[in-house]
């Protein structure tokens, strides 16, 4: 059934997105897409695909579109609250149906698992008629909502967690992380694991102080150290987010994975 995930930014929606296809046990692709930086004018192309000579500029062969790349796994629409209404209007036609076609092409059928998220007031995007809200009708079977990380009873777990997928070998106290906890977080865990990143270049000895923390934190915004250690600490963060996996760390990043091994100061593996 599909899934609405609402949450501020930085509450883990696409974690919790990719989790929720991984326990389905479905053998497709995950395929996300920001739909707020879906072009109008591409819209069709975009979501399903067309076929060789469709239109001028279109690829030789055609392309077959996120929604069929998904056939069989999951499409996960982030920024849904952000959505163009030309854009809902389409998404509508094949919820009806779970029937594509391809511009310049013909009609298939697929097998998606959808799952949504927003951090926008849908509500508030119905009433000013940006929103459609038989849409909004189709979209949460189920609705999860993640708290914000200012309201979670579980901050001492999340920050060993994040804090051991980024430098396994780094401790803190209880009394620092009760110092963090404190803070607000607009930026929930995410922020939160940008801020254990930069802990790490700063811990002394492997193990983080309140001096070092307190000023990372006051200062979030701020790139001190050398342009090694800013490098070194975003490779960390998105190695993170990728809970280990070099590969993709090297992909998103749009380095070699010998470069990952280097800033975690391990060798590849033959």
């Amino acid at each position: 059934m599909p899934i609405l995930i609402r949450g501020e930014t930085g509450t883990g929606k696409e974690q919790l997105a990719r989790h929720a296809h991984m326990a389905s046990g479905r053998t497709g692709a995950f395929v996300p897409v920001n739909c707020a930086a879906l072009p109008e004018s591409l819209i069709e192309s975009e979501l399903f695909g067309y076929a060789a000579g469709a239109f001028t500029g279109a690829r030789r062969g055609g392309a077959i579109g996120l929604v069929k790349e998904a056939d069989g796994g999951t499409l996960f629409l982030d920024e849904i609250g952000d959505m163009p209404v030309a854009l809902q209007a389409v998404l509508l036609r094949l919820l009806d149906d779970w029937t594509v076609r391809p511009v310049g092409g013909v009609r298939s059928k697929v097998d998606v698992f959808l799952i949504s998220a927003t951090n926008a007031r849908l509500d508030k995007a119905i009433a000013e008629a940006r929103f459609r809200s038989d849409l909004l009708y189709r979209l949460n079977t189920l609705e999860v909502n993640l708290p914000p990380l200012r309201d979670r009873n579980d901050f001492d777990a999340i920050v060993r967690h994040l804090l051991n997928a980024i430098d396994p070998n780094c401790e803190i106290t209880r009394t620092d992380i009760a110092h963090l906890a404190a803070r607000p977080w607009p930026g929930n865990v995410r922020e939160l694991r940008n801020v254990l990143a930069r802990f790490t270049l700063a811990a002394a000895d492997g193990s983080i102080n309140e001096a070092s923390a307190e000023s990372i934190v006051q200062h979030p915004g701020a790139e001190s150290g050398s342009l090694h250690d800013i490098h070194r600490a975003r490779i960390l963060v998105v190695y993170a987010e990728t809970a280990g996996n070099v590969s993709e760390t090297a992909r998103r990043l749009g380095v070699s994975r010998n470069t990952i091994y280097r800033a975690l100061g391990q060798k590849k593996p033959d």
